[in-house]
């Protein structure tokens, strides 16, 4: 079994144990975040990714960094998952919102392309691909 098989077989047992999924990222990892979460829902599972309206309004009013951790304390429990996607791995608002899930007793899955050697294309294109396996096995019934 390959990588992206074993990281798909570990974060598909995630995404079912898991009240609800959040997804974020920053840039086209945000993209691809809006991506999967609609695949996510589209398979049966209750994903969230933060609106746009909602993010510049708390960007606005409590900073960017800060912006998805605020988000994270409003809307999830323990019991959900956050999917993190960073083709860095060193954006301060995705580390914070991390930290915050992690406070609550959230799980946190990272899709990060640094923590996998990967450049930013080659990061944004991995996301989409384990988002794709996931969708599939989902609706695969494993």
């Amino acid at each position: 079994m390959g990588a992206t098989a074993l990281e798909n077989s570990a974060l598909i047992a995630l995404v079912k144990a898991a009240n609800r999924v959040f997804i974020i990222g920053n840039g086209g990892s945000y993209a691809n975040a809006m991506h999967i979460c609609n695949d996510l829902l589209g398979s049966g599972i209750p994903a969230f990714c933060f609106d746009p309206s909602t993010l510049t309004a708390f960007a606005n009013d409590y900073g960017y960094e800060g912006a998805v951790a605020r988000w994270i304390r409003v809307v999830a429990e323990k019991g959900d998952l956050l999917i993190a996607l960073s083709g860095s791995g060193k954006s301060p608002n995705i580390l914070a919102a991390i930290r915050e899930a992690e406070f609550f007793g959230m799980k946190v899955y990272r899709i990060f392309g640094n923590e996998r050697g990967e450049d930013m294309q080659q990061a944004e294109e991995a996301q989409l691909a384990i988002g794709h396996g996931l969708m599939r096995a989902l609706r695969a019934g494993r």
